[in-house]
């Protein structure tokens, strides 16, 4: 990691599923001192002062004494995972650009049974703050990648992919990497959707139907605007995850979920960021679920929410 700029952004931070890890790792980003006067945190101090309580952990003790000062009030008790994003977003959009959001895990099935209507975090943050076009940006020491398609099952992949949904994939990623990465001209790898790339159209047509209309709008773009960039694809995906690895390419554009997040996990699972890209603020999360097997044990790896708290903050950012 380097350091690329000054700007210390307040932070608020929501609880996530209050039955995950989402609380033990508030009380351990409080343990590490990665919370400041002005952050805010959207908890319920109840179960807070009960968990602490559980573990009887000297680090969980200190952690709640830090937490407390920046503690939401008037929150009811219980918080469910729902409330408490609400309340963080609605936070966060009085003061766009002066505030970053971080959000521990939901879990998604148990937020729809709250009335949830979106499949996740991204969806719900590009609804609040009005904005058409997002992506969601994993990033690690080793990989940037970004999915064209996130929440919705393999079977609807090929219906729901678009060029378009491509090129805003690329759009999005390019300007990241040039905003808050500080890569003067980044090349960007685009996968194809079958193995092999298609196997020049022996294993489906995908590649020459959907993303070679991609790559040629985001060629067009990129040789419009004044940053350089350069788009290459389609691309196999089992290589070219190895070749960003050993840095051929500062980024890649997946073409559905698991073809993303599987081989970023591998390498990353605990110190990569999920990172929201188009909205109108800075909103990052743990790339990890709620682990409710291991919830209230005292030994959730922080590593991650660490990461996203300081890439939040506007102090670092992974250089591959």
């Amino acid at each position: 990691m380097k350091r690329t700029q000054d700007t210390q952004r307040r932070l608020v931070v929501t609880q996530g599923d209050p039955e995950g890890i989402g609380p033990e790792l508030l009380l351990r980003l409080g343990d590490a001192g990665l919370l400041a006067p002005g952050d805010a945190v959207v908890a319920d101090p109840r179960a807070l002062a009960a968990l602490v309580s559980r573990l009887g952990t000297a680090w969980a003790r200190r952690g709640l004494s830090a937490l407390e000062p920046l503690l939401l009030t008037d929150l009811p008790s219980p918080l469910s995972q729902v409330q408490a994003l609400k309340r963080g977003v609605d936070r966060v959009l009085a003061g766009p650009g002066e505030i970053a959001l971080v959000t521990a895990p939901i879990d998604k099935a148990r937020c729809q049974a709250e009335g949830f209507a979106y499949p996740g975090h991204t969806e719900y943050l590009a609804a609040r703050a009005g904005v058409d076009e997002v992506a969601m940006l994993m990033v690690g020491p080793r990989l940037r990648v970004v999915p064209a398609t996130i929440h919705i099952p393999l079977r609807e992949v090929p219906r729901t992919l678009t060029p378009e949904r491509i090129v805003s994939a690329g759009r999005l990623l390019a300007r990241a990497l040039h905003r808050d990465f500080g890569i003067a001209a980044p090349t960007i790898g685009v996968l194809g959707v079958n193995p092999h790339a298609g196997e020049r159209g022996l294993l489906g047509d995908e590649e020459a139907t959907i993303v070679a209309p991609a790559l040629a709008a985001l060629r067009a773009w990129a040789a419009e605007i004044d940053a350089p960039v350069t788009f290459e694809g389609p691309l196999p995906a089992d290589t070219a995850f190895p070749q960003h690895a050993a840095g051929r390419f500062d980024g890649l554009v997946a073409m559905y979920h698991d073809q993303g997040l599987g081989p970023f996990k591998l390498l990353h699972l605990h110190d990569g960021v999920n990172m929201t890209l188009g909205l109108p603020f800075v909103r990052t999360s743990p790339d990890h679920g709620t682990a409710r097997d291991i919830a209230g044990q005292g030994v959730a790896d922080p590593s991650s929410i660490f990461e996203a708290v300081t890439l939040a903050r506007g102090q670092i950012s992974f250089a591959l």
